[in-house]
């Protein structure tokens, strides 16, 4: 398998911690809960995950994810990612890819970095903590070779690829459209640059900019080249205004949104839109193509779906092989605690 690349690992270890979800248990049936560093948290079978632990974790974060992870509404999905981590990894050992040669060159490589600090974006500040962001990485590691192995190995038969693509029909409708954007004031923090505001043009200039273009290219000026023109759209300027595939209820690299969306179906190849307001101003849109994504070509996607719904399957197994409890108290915190991240100036 190929060796798992740093940055690929990092973006997991603090990032993919709001992937999923958790159903807390109810900890401590007896008697009142207790308190202070040493008071346990998390109980993963004969793991016991203290109070002092979990802010080790939370305190070696970046800031936007401890921020996060620290909200009543993040701890949910930060407990979640320990016992998922914790369960996978015992998988990995059992199985032995944790002693894989490309496993401990990766992990040395890191280490490596660690000792000279070359880790950025992280507080550390001595020997432990840099102990302790190596063994998240590790763990970190751990948890994705588990989670692809296991998916891997999970087998999708025709069958199944077959019903999950008629049960979800509607979601293989796919258009391709075009975008031209035309900034304006009420658009401007979109872009986050600080563009003055005697440079920006006002909505109704923006409006009217974006309505003599359209007039324009219903008279023949070709859409793609109109956009690369004078499409203030940093996503799609730079290819003619090319939304790529879109469909209904799934994320585009392109952020077209839903009301773009609807209306983008609700055109035929060729078809202008009417002017819209979108957050990043006033857009004209085109529609290209529109057609039903075929099994065939459907099946990859298909088939990665199913694994990752068998791989939740198989963790929802693991979780209730394995005595778990969060304690209640691992959602409550101070209020000065709740300190939301602001970016620097």
């Amino acid at each position: 398998m190929p060796t798992p690349s740093t940055p690929t690992v990092l973006v997991s270890l603090t990032i993919l911690f709001g992937l999923a979800y958790a159903t807390p248990q109810s900890g401590h049936p007896e008697g009142e809960p207790s308190s202070g560093a040493d008071q346990p948290l998390i109980t993963i079978g004969d793991e016991t995950l203290t109070r002092a632990q979990l802010d080790t974790m939370l305190r070696l974060l970046p800031p936007r994810q401890r921020s996060l992870f620290s909200q009543p509404s993040g701890k949910e999905a930060f407990a979640d990612y320990i016992i998922r981590t914790r369960l996978f990894n015992r998988e990995a050992g059992k199985r032995g890819w944790d002693a894989r040669p490309e496993i401990r060159q990766t992990i040395r490589q890191f280490q490596a970095k660690l000792d000279k600090d070359q880790v950025r974006g992280l507080p550390i500040e001595n020997d432990e903590d840099r102990k302790q962001v190596l063994q998240l990485f590790k763990e970190s590691l751990l948890r994705g070779v588990a989670e692809k192995e296991l998916k891997e190995e999970m087998a999708v038969s025709a069958e199944e690829i077959e019903g999950y693509y008629q049960k979800h029909a509607a979601g293989y409708d796919m258009v391709r459209g075009r975008r031209l954007v035309i900034r304006s004031e009420a658009s401007n923090h979109f872009f986050g640059d600080n563009r003055p505001k005697d440079q920006t043009l006002s909505d109704e200039e923006a409006r009217a900019k974006a309505e003599k273009l359209r007039r324009e290219i219903q008279e023949g000026a070709d859409f793609e080249e109109m956009a690369a023109r004078h499409s203030e759209d940093p996503l799609t300027s730079g290819v003619g205004g090319d939304t790529g595939v879109v469909r209904r209820g799934l994320p585009n690299k392109t952020l077209v949104t839903p009301p773009e969306v609807d209306l983008l179906f609700s055109l035929e190849p060729g078809d202008l839109s009417p002017i819209v307001r979108t957050p990043m101003g006033f857009a004209l849109l085109k529609l290209e193509e529109k057609r039903k994504i075929g099994l065939a070509e459907a099946q990859p996607e298909i088939e990665a779906r199913i694994r990752n719904q068998k791989l939740e399957a198989r963790y929802r197994q693991m979780r209730l092989e394995h005595h778990i409890v969060i304690d209640p108290s691992f959602f409550e915190a101070p209020a000065d605690e709740f300190v939301p991240f602001k970016e620097a100036e």
